[in-house]
C-alpha cells in the first residue's frame, strides 16, 4: 500500500534543480536482498549539523539522527506528538511582561533518551534555542522565524516539563516550537559555557550589544563550530546513526539497537523506523542516475528529469524492477519580474508577459504533461485558496493591447516596443536569467522569446549559476528570472516572501513588490486568531497579487519518483520519509 505525505524542512530554502555532477554510486554487488535502502540526491551532504545544514537533502538525512518535539503526521499532514506526551498546554498571558502573548508547555516523554541514554530533557531544547540565537553563530535565518519568544523556563521539579512564552500570538508559534530539531546539551556543550546565561536576558533588544561581546558567548561559538559537530561527533535521539560518510561518495546510517522509540512505534508513526541501513549517494547527473537505477544500484530516485522518467517508465525492463510515482508536490516554479524596473513598473505590461505564454503548451510539451497549473502563492488544497482567480490564458492580441494602452509603440519600425522613460526613448528588451542546466528552463525561455518576439518584446536569455542568480535577485540587478519555491503544510506567513521588508534579503521579496495595502494584510494575517477572517485576508491578499503580476506562475510539477519494487515506499507532497519504507516480502 502507497502512503502519501508531507514533511516540513527546518529551513524555508528556494529550490533550484542543477544536476551536474555524476557518481559511480555502489556495486551491483551490493544490491542484494538485504533490508538496506539505497537513495539518490542530487547533492551532497555537506553537514550533520542540523543547525547549520540547509537543504531539503540534507534535512532529509538528518531528520533520522535528530528529533523535533512534534512532527507532521504522514497521512494527515497535522502536526502532532513526537518525543513529548501531547499538545502543547497554550494559555494566553494577560498581565506582566508578556502580556499578549501565549505559554506554551510541554512534556517530553519518559522513555525519551540520547544516544548514550541520558535523558531528554527541557534543558537541552533550551541549550538548543540559545545556540539559535548565539550572536557569533551563522543561525540568524534559524532565529528569524523565532522572533517571538522571548523566555523559556524547565520546571525545577520535573526537568521534561517545560514552558515557552512569546510576547504575541503569531500564528506560525506553536508549528515553529514544535518542529524545531533539538541537541543533547552535555554532548554539545561539554563546558556549560552557555549553561549560565539567562535565555530572557539574551533576548532583550538592550543586551545585544553585551552578548556580542561576551566572552562564553564566544567560546561557545568557536566550540559549537568546531567541524567535529558536523561530521564526527553526531550525537542525537532519533532512529538511526552516522556509521559512514565519505564525501563525494555516500552517507551511511545504520538502525540503533535497543532504540528507545522502538516500544512506542505501534502507537506513534513518528517512532517507526523499518530500513536497518539507509545510504544516500550523492549522484547530480541525470544520465548516472538512470544507469544507476537499470544497474539496480540504487533503490530509490526522487527527482528524475521529466523527459528520461516517462522514457524510463515505459522501458520494460526498468518497470519489471521498479515502481513509479508521480504524487503532487508542494513546489512551484515561477518567472520573477522586478517590478521597480523602469520598463516592468506599470502593472500592465507585467499582465502582457502573462498573456505571451501558453502554460497548457508547456505543461504538455516542456514538462511532458507532469505538472499542473496555478494562479496564486497559495497551494490550491489550503482552504484560504482563492478559486475566483482564473488562470491567465495564452492571448497574443490582448497582450499586444495592454503594450499599446501603457504606451509603448515600435516608433523607429526595428520591430521592437519603445517609450520614452525618464526623458531617454527605451526599447522594451528584457533580460531573463535562468539555469542552463535545468532542461524545463531552458525550453521555457525559449518559448517565451519566441512569443515575446511576435508582441514587440525583445527577451536576452542570460543562463548564470545559481550563486550570481541569487545575488542579481536579492540586489534587484535583474528584469526577469525564473525561480523554484515549495509550500509547507502550514497556515502561510507572506512576511518574508512579499513583504517590503524582504526587499534586498536574501530568500526574500525578489519582485520588489509591495504597497501599504498588501504589507498590512500581511501583518493582520500574521497575528489574526479568527480563522474565517484571515482566510478572508488570504483571499484578499491573493487578489493583490493576481492584479499586479509580480510573478507569473507557471506550474506546479508533479514528483517523479522510482521505487525499487523490492520496498513498499512513503512519499509525497514534500519529500520521502525513507524511515517508513518497508521491505516487501514478495516484490
Amino acid at each position: 500500500m502507497i502512503r502519501f505525505h508531507s514533511l516540513l524542512a527546518i529551513a524555508f530554502s528556494i529550490i533550484i534543480l542543477t544536476p551536474s555532477c555524476t557518481s559511480d554510486g555502489p556495486s551491483q554487488e551490493e544490491n542484494s536482498e538485504d533490508n538496506t535502502l539505497r537513495v539518490q540526491q542530487p547533492t551532497d551532504v555537506r553537514t550533520m549539523n542540523p543547525l547549520f545544514g540547509g537543504s531539503k537533502y540534507e534535512t532529509a538525512v538528518y531528520k533520522l539522527v535528530f528529533q523535533e518535539l512534534m512532527d507532521f503526521d504522514p497521512s494527515t499532514q497535522a502536526l502532532t506528538p513526537k518525543i513529548v506526551k501531547s499538545d502543547p498546554i497554550i494559555e494566553e498571558i494577560t498581565t506582566g511582561e508578556y502580556a499578549g502573548g501565549l505559554k506554551f508547555t510541554y512534556e517530553i516523554l519518559d522513555e525519551a533518551t540520547w544516544d548514550d541514554g541520558l535523558p531528554i530533557t527541557g534543558n537541552d531544547f533550551l541549550f538548543s534555542m540559545k545556540t539559535v540565537f548565539n550572536p557569533k553563530l551563522p543561525t540568524t535565518s534559524l532565529a528569524a522565524y523565532f522572533d517571538n519568544v522571548v523566555n523559556i523556563e524547565v520546571d525545577d521539579n520535573n526537568p521534561k516539563k517545560f514552558s515557552v512564552y512569546t510576547d504575541n500570538a503569531y500564528i506560525l508559534t506553536k508549528p515553529g516550537i514544535s518542529n524545531f530539531v533539538i541537541l543533547p546539551e552535555h554532548v554539545y556543550d561539554p563546558e556549560g559555557l552557555s549553561k549560565d546565561i539567562p535565555f530572557a536576558d539574551l533576548r532583550k533588544p538592550e543586551n545585544a550589544k553585551k552578548y556580542a561581546e561576551d566572552e562564553n558567548i564566544a567560546q561557545f561559538a568557536t566550540a559549537f563550530s568546531d567541524p567535529k559537530f558536523e561530521k564526527e561527533t553526531v550525537v542525537g535521539s532519533g532512529p538511526y546513526k552516522l556509521v559512514a560518510w565519505e564525501p563525494g561518495d555516500q552517507v551511511v546510517l545504520a538502525k540503533k539497537q535497543n532504540w528507545w522509540g522502538e516500544k512506542l512505534a505501534g502507537s506513534n508513526i513518528h517512532l517507526e523506523a523499518h530500513p536497518d541501513t539507509i545510504i544516500f549517494y550523492p549522484i547530480q547527473d541525470q544520465s548516472a542516475t538512470i544507469a544507476a537505477l537499470k544497474d539496480e544500484k540504487i533503490d530509490v530516485s526522487g527527482e528524475i528529469d521529466s523527459r528520461m522518467f516517462l522514457d524510463l517508465r515505459q522501458n520494460e525492463y526498468a518497470s519489471s524492477i521498479f515502481n513509479f510515482f508521480t504524487p503532487p508536490t508542494y513546489t512551484y516554479f515561477m518567472t520573477i519580474i522586478n517590478t521597480r524596473n523602469p520598463k516592468l513598473s506599470d502593472k500592465r505590461v507585467r499582465r502582457a508577459l502573462a498573456h505571451l505564454i501558453d502554460m497548457d503548451l508547456v505543461i504538455s510539451e516542456v514538462y511532458n504533461g507532469l505538472g499542473a497549473r496555478m494562479v496564486s502563492p497559495v497551494f490550491p488544497e489550503k482552504p484560504y485558496f482563492n478559486n475566483d482567480l482564473k488562470p491567465i490564458e495564452y492571448d497574443l492580441e490582448k497582450a499586444k493591447a495592454l503594450l499599446k494602452e501603457a504606451g509603448w509603440e515600435d516608433s523607429n519600425g526595428n520591430g521592437i516596443l519603445d517609450k520614452m522613460i525618464d526623458g531617454t526613448r527605451t526599447e522594451l528588451s528584457l533580460d531573463y536569467q535562468y539555469n542552463p542546466s535545468s532542461n524545463f528552463q531552458e525550453n521555457y525561455t525559449a518559448l517565451l522569446k519566441d512569443n515575446a518576439q511576435k508582441a514587440g518584446i525583445e527577451i536576452n536569455r542570460k543562463g548564470l549559476e545559481f550563486k550570481a542568480m541569487q545575488q542579481n535577485s536579492v540586489n534587484g540587478d535583474y528584469e526577469l528570472g525564473g525561480r523554484g519555491s515549495r509550500w509547507f503544510p502550514l497556515p502561510d506567513d507572506f512576511k518574508q516572501l512579499w513583504h517590503t521588508d524582504g526587499i534586498g534579503v536574501r530568500s526574500g521579496n525578489y519582485p520588489r513588490f509591495g504597497n501599504a495595502e498588501s504589507d498590512a494584510l500581511i501583518e493582520a494575517i500574521r497575528y489574526n486568531p479568527d480563522e474565517a477572517e484571515r482566510n478572508n485576508q488570504y483571499k484578499q491578499f491573493q487578489e493583490i497579487v493576481y492584479d499586479e503580476q509580480p510573478v507569473i506562475f507557471i506550474l506546479v510539477p508533479l514528483a517523479r519518483v522510482a521505487v525499487h519494487k523490492r520496498f513498499d515506499p512513503m512519499l509525497g507532497q514534500m519529500g520521502l520519509s525513507y524511515q517508513h519504507f518497508k521491505l516487501n516480502t514478495q516484490p
